[in-house]
C-alpha cells in the first residue's frame, strides 16, 4: 500500500516537535518547573536531544552535496570545532567524548546543514503544515496533562503548566495568523491570532510577553516598509479595536468580581519593569554574577570541557547551598551566558550567524510572503528571548535552517 507523502511529512514534523514539552509531555507527563529530580520527562529530553544531535550529523553528511552558502560554511565550522573539542578530550582524558553534555551543545549546530539539505532534497515543511499540529498539541496538553492550570486559582497562584519554551512556541501561530490575516483578510486568521495572543498572556511567561510584543511591533514596521497596503482598510481598526474592547470589558468585569487579578497583573508588570531586582529576573542576575568571572577569564574559546567539571557556582543566598547538583551541567538560564561560558566569543558568533544573516537580508529586502515574514521576525526576536532562556530545542533544529533559506523561499512564494 502506497503511503501518502503528507503522512511522511506529519511524522517528520512530529520528530521535530517532540523536542518541546508541549508535545513530549503527552507521552511522559509534566515535570514541575522547579523539579529537577528523576522524572520520565527529563529522561526523555536527555535521550531525545542526544539522538537528534546524532541524526543531524548523519543528515548533514548524507545531504552534503545539497548544501550551499551559509549552510555549508556552518557545516565545516562545526566539523572543525567538534574535531578540536574531541582532540582536547582525547589529549586530557584519553577518550574522544568525555562529557557528552558539552558535545551535545555544539553538535546541535549540525541541525542547520541537516535540514537545509533535507529542505533542498525533499522539500520544505511549511507553516501551514506545522501550525495545526501546534494547536492540536496545545488542546491535548491542556485537556490530558495540564487541565488544572485552566482556572482563576491557577492563574493567581502562578501555576503556569506550560514551560517557557512551549509558550514561546505559540509565537509561531501568533505571527503566522497575524501575517496571513493582513495578506488575505480572512476572519479565521484574525480569531486564531487573538486566541494565540490570549494563550501567551494567560501562561504568564513574562519573557514571552516582551518577546511577543517586540515581534509584533517589528512585524508591523516591516509590513509598513514592504507592503503598506496590507495595513489599510479595516485591518488596523480590527487589530486594535477588538483587543481594546475585550480588555475594557474584561477589566470592568474583573474589577468588580475578582480584584485580585488586577493585583496579580500589576505584580507581573512590576517584575518586568524591575527585572533585575524582582521575580525570576533577580534570580537570573544572581546566576549571571556567579558565572561572569569565568567568562571574563576565558573570553575567546570559553571553558569547554573544564566548564562541565567546574562545581556549581550558583548558590542560594539564604541557605548558602548550591541551587543545582554537580555533574549535571550548570542549568544556565541564558543563551548568551551559557554559550560564552562553554565556547566563548567564537562560539557565540558561530551560534548567532543565522540571526545576523536574517538581519542583513531584512536591511536589503523585506520578505513579502506571510510565511517568510513570520520566520524572519521570529528569528530576529529569538535573540530577545535568548536573554532569559537557552534557545528552545525546536527552534535550534528547525527555524535556523530558515535563516539560510527564507530569502529564496520568499521569492518562490511571491512568484
Amino acid at each position: 500500500m502506497k503511503i501518502s507523502l503528507r503522512y511522511c511529512y506529519i511524522v517528520g514534523m512530529l520528530v521535530l516537535l517532540l523536542s518541546d514539552p508541549l508535545f513530549s509531555d503527552l507521552l511522559t507527563g509534566h515535570a514541575p518547573e522547579e523539579d529537577l529530580g528523576p522524572h520520565p520527562a527529563h529522561t526523555f529530553t536527555l535521550v531525545y536531544t542526544r539522538l537528534f544531535a546524532l541524526l543531524s550529523v548523519v543528515l548533514s553528511v548524507l545531504y552534503y552535496r545539497y548544501l550551499h552558502g551559509m549552510a555549508r560554511g556552518i557545516f565545516w565550522a562545526t566539523v572543525v570545532a567538534t574535531a578540536l573539542l574531541a582532540a582536547e578530550s582525547y589529549w586530557f582524558y584519553d577518550t574522544p567524548m568525555v562529557y557528552p553534555h558539552v558535545f551535545q551543545k555544539l553538535l546541535i549546530l549540525f541541525a542547520i546543514p541537516a535540514f537545509y539539505g533535507f529542505y533542498a532534497r525533499v522539500g520544505r515543511i511549511t507553516l501551514a503544515d506545522l501550525i495545526p499540529l501546534i494547536w492540536v498539541a496545545l488542546a491535548l496538553n491542556l485537556v490530558l496533562v495540564n487541565s488544572d492550570v485552566l482556572s482563576l486559582g491557577a492563574f493567581l497562584a502562578h501555576n503556569r503548566g506550560l514551560y517557557a519554551s512551549s509558550a514561546y512556541l505559540l509565537m509561531l501561530p501568533l505571527l503566522y495568523h497575524f501575517n496571513e490575516y493582513l495578506a488575505g483578510r480572512q476572519t479565521r486568521h484574525l480569531l486564531l491570532f487573538f486566541l494565540a495572543a490570549l494563550a501567551i498572556f494567560f501562561f504568564q511567561h513574562r519573557t514571552v510577553w516582551v518577546t511577543s510584543a517586540l515581534a509584533l511591533v517589528l512585524n508591523v514596521v516591516l509590513v509598513t516598509r514592504a507592503a503598506p497596503r496590507r495595513l489599510g482598510g479595516a485591518a488596523g481598526p480590527l487589530l486594535l479595536g477588538i483587543p481594546l474592547l475585550a480588555v475594557s470589558l474584561a477589566a470592568s468585569f474583573i474589577l468588580v468580581s475578582y480584584p485580585e487579578v488586577l493585583d496579580k497583573l500589576a505584580a507581573n508588570f512590576s517584575d518586568i519593569e524591575n527585572h533585575s531586582t524582582q521575580g525570576t529576573g533577580s534570580w537570573r542576575v544572581l546566576q549571571f554574577e556567579s558565572y561572569w568571572p569565568f567568562v571574563e577569564e576565558h573570553p575567546i574559546l570559553g571553558m569547554r570541557l573544564a566548564g562541565f567539571e567546574l562545581p556549581v557556582q550558583f548558590y542560594n543566598p539564604e541557605s548558602n547551598q548550591p541551587f543545582f547538583e554537580d555533574g549535571h551541567g550548570h542549568n544556565l538560564h541564558s543563551f548568551y551566558l551559557e554559550t560564552l561560558f562553554y565556547f566563548g566569543g567564537v562560539g557565540l558568533v558561530l551560534f548567532v550567524l543565522p540571526h545576523l544573516a536574517v538581519m542583513r537580508q531584512l536591511l536589503q529586502r523585506v520578505p513579502v510572503a506571510p510565511e517568510a515574514l513570520t520566520w524572519a521576525v521570529l528569528i530576529v526576536t529569538n535573540l530577545v528571548y535568548a536573554y532569559s532562556y537557552c534557545l528552545p530545542s525546536f527552534f535550534l533544529r528547525l527555524h535556523r535552517v530558515w535563516a539560510a533559506a527564507y530569502p529564496a523561499t520568499d521569492a518562490s512564494a511571491a512568484a
